[in-house]
């Protein structure tokens, strides 16, 4: 079953840091908002691994959760409030809620590894028991070195406000696996390079990074998927987009990519590193030779 409120492509979108002293800069937040709703994306994911929530205090994303909901202007919302504690999931969920999220995205708890599935599936039961809200599961293992397996998936099932998984795997295998088995879920696929098959064979939408920079290059691939239009060429720029982006710090990249687009320098905060010049240069020559042209901003768009 595809949620169809939760169809289609929603960027999960960066937290831009002031260059000199590393604070959050809410105007660029607000301009990339204004940005990808011009462009036609379905929705945003706050606070995700793009986000680098991991680097955010607890107030900072209640701060980023109340900006985004205020000025989302009809962009659907999903906000990632995962944690090691389950009591702070918790509170973050429900003061998202209260804020307007349309959902939630949740990872399992990360610090402990080697843990049983029993334990991942308490600490989910304890949020389910409490939370009421539509919720997606956050299947990224190469962070948290955890898989969603089945075995915590029937034991949520019960729950009618699991609504989906975000599966950012990077397996086809795996993508697949939860498509064709939970048929009542949908299943958001979280890598560009997996993006046409797994629309194709039933998932009904993606969260993925090439959505921020370039989100008419996902949203022209995917109304284009929904029409039986031929898709060979978006594909091809978007999973050679997604090759390159992946030769550098992913969140640094991204932000020098939007700032390439006219949208302002931002900077990442550690321990993720910045991009060098000699990449800086780097990237822009992959760039042009991929013939993107990122100075075709619109700027009554952007504010």
């Amino acid at each position: 079953m595809v949620y169809q409120e939760f169809s289609g492509v929603f960027a999960p979108i960066p937290t831009p840091f002031v260059v000199k002293d590393l604070t959050i800069d809410f105007e660029l937040i607000l301009r990339h908002l204004q940005f990808l709703k011009a462009r036609g994306v379905q929705g945003v994911v706050i606070l995700g691994t793009n986000g680098e929530f991991s680097s955010l205090s607890f107030d900072e994303k209640k701060n980023i959760i109340s900006w985004v909901l205020k000025h989302r202007a009809g962009l659907k919302a999903i906000v990632h409030t995962g944690s090691c504690s389950f009591t702070e999931s918790i509170e973050l969920s429900q003061y998202a809620i209260d804020k307007g999220a349309d959902a939630l995205l949740i990872c399992p708890p990360y610090y402990y590894k080697n843990v049983e599935e029993y334990g991942i599936i308490r600490y989910y039961l304890q949020i389910f028991n409490q939370i009421k809200h539509p919720i997606f599961l956050y299947n990224m293992p190469k962070n948290t070195m955890i898989e969603i397996s089945d075995i915590m998936l029937e034991a949520l099932l019960p729950y009618s406000n699991l609504i989906g998984i975000k599966d950012s795997s990077g397996s086809w295998d795996k993508t697949r696996h939860f498509i064709e088995k939970y048929r009542q879920l949908h299943i958001f696929v979280g890598t560009d390079l997996l993006f046409k098959q797994a629309i194709e064979f039933g998932s009904g939408g993606g969260i993925t990074a090439v959505a921020n920079s370039f989100p008419e290059l996902a949203e022209s691939l995917f109304m284009s998927l929904n029409t039986n239009q031929d898709t060979d060429y978006l594909n091809g720029q978007l999973i050679a987009y997604r090759e390159l982006i992946e030769k550098y710090p992913l969140q640094a990249a991204t932000k020098y990519i939007l700032k390439l687009r006219g949208l302002g320098d931002s900077a990442v905060r550690p321990p993720l590193p910045e991009l060098s010049e000699a990449q800086k240069r780097e990237l822009e020559r992959g760039l042009e030779d991929l013939k993107f042209n990122f100075q075709d901003l619109d700027e009554d768009s952007i504010g």
